[in-house]
């Protein structure tokens, strides 16, 4: 910190604590001078439980995405019962994204560059007050960076990933629906892969449990070889020493209706050059969204599976969110 005005930014974590904050002033003859402030903890007289549930849904109307509804346009329908929207709103709310990036030998060379510029625009069109991580995976992870909402930060993880092993879509997938748990708000991640997993332990039912509890949104950059067709895969002949094609066939599968239940989507890229395009369509996305609150009836706490169903009141309209969460 060399220059006025001297601030700095400190995470002080989740403690309520007494904190002790020093600043020690050093010249060039080694002559000190320091000030110390001693914070005291926010004064707490109760504690609540707090069950809103948020839902993020993008609303479209022949592929256009509609964004001019208010409050009244929306039903809400829990385990089959009609709930009241205590908080709406719409446009620019803040994310916190994982960017999974599929840096195994099948994207070697210029898809993998694609997808570095694809990434990039994605950072580069963020807010101050979304967050942002990096995860370049094969069948380990390769790189990964802390959340961040710093582009500098975000897009030193895509550097020196050259394209080489296997592909454990399945795991990097997990830990990352692991880590967005933990964060607040709205979060999804954003998986760039063929989908195509030789390598992952886990099985795309592990991965949906995670997903369920994260409540995070999957939106899959679906790359696709020349001449495949994104609504045929139940048709694709691929084999390996790990998978027979039924095997790939149900993978396939999984990953799609993880995605879909998610309230994100499958997003096919025929080329490379489709690749950096999409990033930036699924940011101006996150733009048209609407976020509506409701404090769930009957709850029961049981960790049962609630069914949610949204609705709109404008004829054409197709509706996308996640279709519901776990009671805890």
């Amino acid at each position: 910190l060399s220059t006025a005005p001297y601030r700095m930014q400190l995470d002080l974590g989740d403690a309520n604590r007494p904190r002790t904050i020093e600043v020690v002033a050093t010249d060039i003859q080694g002559a000190q001078a320091r000030h110390r402030v001693q914070t005291e903890p926010v004064p707490i007289s109760a504690e609540y439980a707090v069950d809103l549930q948020q839902l993020y849904v993008t609303v479209t109307d022949h592929g256009e995405w509609v964004d001019d509804l208010d409050v009244g346009h929306f039903r809400v329908i829990d385990q089959g019962k009609p709930q009241k929207i205590v908080t709406f709103a719409r446009g620019d709310i803040p994310f916190t994204a994982v960017m999974m990036i599929d840096s195994s030998a099948s994207m070697f060379g210029s898809k993998l560059e694609a997808a570095r510029s694809g990434a990039t625009a994605f950072i580069r069109g963020m807010h101050e007050l979304d967050q942002g991580k990096v995860m370049v995976f094969s069948d380990v992870i390769q790189n990964s960076t802390a959340f961040s909402s710093i582009p500098e930060v975000l897009t030193a993880g895509l550097i020196g990933a050259t394209g080489q092993g296997g592909t454990a879509v399945n795991d990097a997938l997990y830990a990352s629906l692991k880590l967005l748990a933990k964060r607040q708000g709205r979060r999804l991640v954003i998986l760039l892969s063929d989908g195509i997993d030789t390598h992952s332990v886990l099985s795309g039912k592990d991965v949906l449990a995670s997903a369920r509890h994260s409540q995070a949104m999957v939106f899959w950059i679906r790359l696709l070889e020349r001449g495949e067709r994104a609504d045929v895969e139940d048709r694709r002949q691929f084999a390996s020493s790990w998978r027979t094609p039924d095997e790939y066939r149900r993978q396939l599968s999984s990953l799609r209706d993880l995605v879909e239940s998610s309230g994100g989507r499958v997003i096919p890229a025929h080329s490379p050059s489709e690749i950096e395009p999409i990033f930036v369509e699924i940011l101006r996305e996150l733009r048209q969204q609407y976020a509506l609150g409701y404090y769930p009836t009957d709850q029961r706490n049981d960790g049962s599976w609630r069914k949610v169903r949204v609705r709109v009141d404008r004829s054409g309209a197709s509706v996308r969110t996640h279709d519901g969460y776990l009671d805890y």
